[in-house]
């Protein structure tokens, strides 16, 4: 039996990370409407054939990082029981500082959109799961709604809160839709 396969999947994956590492590097530093193929195979130490043969555009690019960010933070939330909401938002945001210069990143760039749909994916899957009804796609809907809009905020005030600090901004909400229903 030979390693090939295995090895392959490896430079494969480092490929990609390299050049998610040299998307986001670049989105730091200028606007995402200005980053080039060229930019991004230049800064990751790769050629553009090689940027060609994993993606169509740097869009394809974007998409796939942002769909390995939410896996990650996502990967790192299954392992909780939370009990109440609050629990959860302090968990997701816990999970969230590691990617704070990704997201600040995708906000600065008027990208927070792309987030949104991967989310909402990968709230369904979640631990989440454990507060809401199964199968109810407009629970999903509402909550990946609900946490990207506090992301969102979490951002544009410069991601300086701390997630037990969104936890309980999460129970004052909470608290509130259960006064107003």
């Amino acid at each position: 039996m030979t390693d090939k396969p295995i090895k392959r999947v490896q430079q494969v994956d480092q490929t990609i990370s390299w050049l998610t590492k040299a998307l986001l590097q670049l989105m730091q530093q200028m606007p995402y409407s200005k980053i080039t193929i060229s930019a991004v195979a230049t800064r990751s130490g790769l050629s553009r054939r090689t940027f060609y043969r994993h993606f169509q555009s740097i869009d394809d690019l974007l998409d796939k990082a942002i769909e390995t960010q939410v896996a990650d933070i996502i990967a790192t939330t299954k392992t909780a029981r939370p009990h109440h909401f609050r629990e959860v938002v302090t968990i997701f945001f816990t999970a969230c500082v590691p990617q704070r210069d990704f997201l600040l990143a995708l906000q600065a760039n008027g990208l927070m959109s792309h987030l949104l749909t991967q989310l909402t994916t990968g709230i369904q899957t979640s631990l989440l799961t454990y507060l809401l009804p199964q199968n109810d796609t407009y629970a999903f809907a509402f909550a990946a709604g609900g946490i990207w809009n506090l992301l969102n905020q979490w951002l544009t005030e410069g991601a300086t809160a701390t997630p037990k600090e969104m936890g309980t901004v999460a129970e004052r909400i909470a608290i509130h839709l259960g006064d107003v229903i």
